[in-house]
């Protein structure tokens, strides 16, 4: 081969190696600029966490607004769509929290036609299309930031999240973060811890509209010098000579509602059209404590919700549930009662009401029940 021959080659083949090398770099690096945001970067540049004062979510037909509000000389957070009832502030710290330090992951150029792909569309007949809105707002009403929640980036809820910004119309981004917990449903955001009762002295319960229920009344047995037992065991107040108590009947209730949690706040209009209409299923329980305070506890059941036919027929029904109402008096002036349950009224799970709904026949016995023997065996004669 001619030395003419040979350098041409080498020639080219050094004008390849450098076309591949400026199209492999300089293709990457006009990629990685296609969007606004690159990876590392911060989605929102140093969001004023302390100057939001309002945050709404929204996706479909849901909606809940997030509201800070001045109370008793502090700041506290509430629920618009449920009076302002408090909020799970920690599930609120998370999510501003989240959205002020989450970085890119990775950049995706997309117009808006496209949004359905990650989820992040603002309105579609597909549900899984739409986005979470997640909108923050401050004193003065302005939106400080907002983002749209779509689709999980990876192959299962813990691979991350893609999501758009308000004002950046260069394409969407994954980020890591999967925001757990974090709905459009004002349910999902309430605080639910809301009944504690320490130290029960007695328990008393009614049916007021049934003439047939008979009520009972449980008192905690005291210490021997009369003073209360916050330990002790209950004894049915108005036993007969021939009634004795069963000895495990009362566990359920040595500490019922020590910690408790509701399902949902519900109006009077929705408790009205939900709740069972027979008004001899509604029960009133009384429960007193050392401290001075006496709970009223009203609780009937709502109307049973059918099994969604399109759900495993393996799973079990849908618990039934009920509405609660809790008023709070003091007897002791250094006790004050907690003002947090006027006028609500709650959902709760059967679960939780369920050592309540006992008969007075669950707690005794009849001294002169007959007992079960066991007839003598007699052994075969020997042969």
């Amino acid at each position: 081969m001619k030395s003419r021959t040979v350098i041409t080659l080498w020639a080219i083949a050094i004008l390849l190696g450098i076309t591949a090398y400026l199209v492999k770099f300089q293709g990457n690096d006009e990629d990685t600029t296609q969007t606004q945001l690159s990876p590392g970067q911060n989605i929102i540049e140093q969001l004023p966490i302390r100057s939001i004062t309002g945050v709404t979510l929204s996706q479909g037909d849901q909606s809940t607004q997030l509201v800070r509000l001045d109370q008793d000389g502090g700041q506290v957070w509430g629920v618009a769509e449920r009076d302002n009832y408090a909020l799970n502030y920690e599930l609120l710290r998370n999510l501003l929290g989240a959205l002020g330090e989450l970085e890119v992951t990775q950049g995706y150029p997309s117009s808006r036609e496209h949004y359905g792909r990650f989820g992040l569309k603002t309105e579609s007949d597909t549900p899984s299309d739409v986005a979470l809105r997640v909108t923050m707002t401050g004193k003065d009403g302005d939106t400080i930031a907002e983002v749209f929640l779509g689709k999980y980036s990876g192959t299962s809820r813990t691979g991350g999240r893609f999501l758009r910004i308000t004002g950046d119309g260069s394409g969407v981004y994954a980020v890591g973060e999967t925001f757990p917990g974090i709905t459009a449903s004002p349910k999902d955001w309430l605080n639910k811890e809301f009944l504690k009762i320490e130290h029960i002295q007695s328990i008393a319960l009614s049916a007021p509209a049934d003439p047939e229920f008979k009520p009972w009344k449980l008192v905690r047995n005291p210490n021997s010098d009369g003073t209360p037992n916050p330990k002790g065991q209950f004894t049915l107040e108005g036993m007969t000579d021939q009634e004795i108590m069963k000895l495990t009947s009362t566990n359920p209730l040595l500490n019922i509602f020590s910690y408790s949690a509701f399902k949902d706040i519900l109006s009077e209009k929705e408790a009205a059209t939900s709740a069972n209409p027979d008004a001899k299923l509604k029960r009133q329980a009384l429960i007193t404590t050392s401290s001075g305070l006496t709970y009223t506890l009203d609780f009937w059941p709502q109307n049973e919700q059918p099994k969604d036919p399109n759900s495993d027929p393996r799973l079990p029904g849908v618990q039934p549930t009920y509405l609660l109402t809790i008023k709070v008096t003091s007897g002791n002036k250094e006790t004050p009662a907690p003002g947090i349950f006027k006028d609500r009224i709650y959902q709760i799970s059967q679960s939780t009401i369920s050592p309540l709904q006992k008969k007075r026949s669950d707690f005794v016995t009849s001294k002169n029940k007959p007992s079960v023997t066991t007839p003598p065996v007699h052994a075969p004669a020997q042969r």
